[in-house]
């Protein structure tokens, strides 16, 4: 019977586990802090796609439940640094009117195209395939092989990552119910052992 007990705990946490890791791979790899997303952009060679927005937002609140859960724009972001950032200072330093701001950058921060609307997931991975495929960077593309002799566009902004911005949210925070049931599942085997004895 305490075998079946112990086998039993172990397979609701193995069940957990392996849901909160899909979980973590169908969610969007976001960087909360805009000059930390900028240093990484700039050191992995990786362009950036920066989401600019407002918590009264509706159409932020739109493009969270239907656009950043998609799962094609969650692969293709795969080949960004995507920094989410609240409120209005990069939305001042990139020249917005209201929000959502979607901008695109070179790792070196150079615009690329920006976008001041709500987008819907397939406009956001046209934009994202037409960023890889004119823009140099380290790792492989989900759409081919992007060119390496692209420029940004005319209208490219320098932009200084100096430039803080809130926090929207605290990464890394994936793998608690992971230790919480490994946790449990110790303080279980425990119990049985000693009930057996």
């Amino acid at each position: 019977m305490a075998l079946m007990t112990v086998l039993a705990v172990f397979f609701v946490i193995a069940s957990f586990s392996l849901s909160v890791s899909v979980k973590a791979q169908n969610e969007m790899p976001w960087v909360y802090d805009y000059p930390t997303g900028m240093k990484a952009a700039a050191e992995e060679n990786k362009p950036v796609m920066i989401y600019i927005h407002e918590d009264w937002c509706p159409r932020c609140r739109n493009m969270d439940q239907n656009t950043w859960t998609d799962g094609k724009v969650i692969q293709l972001s795969s080949n960004f640094v995507n920094i989410n950032v609240a409120g209005t200072e990069q939305g001042t330093l990139y020249n917005y009117s209201k929000p959502p701001l979607i901008v695109f950058t070179d790792s070196q921060g150079r615009v690329i195209v920006k976008q001041n609307a709500e987008l819907s997931a397939s406009q956001v991975t046209a934009l994202q395939r037409q960023v890889l495929a004119q823009t140099p960077f380290s790792s492989s593309s989900a759409t081919g092989n992007p060119s390496t002799t692209s420029t940004p566009t005319a209208n490219s902004t320098a932009i200084n990552p100096s430039v803080s911005a809130k926090a929207a949210g605290v990464p890394g925070f994936e793998a608690i119910p992971s230790i919480v049931g490994i946790s449990i599942a110790a303080l279980v085997l425990t119990r049985v052992g000693k009930s057996q004895r």
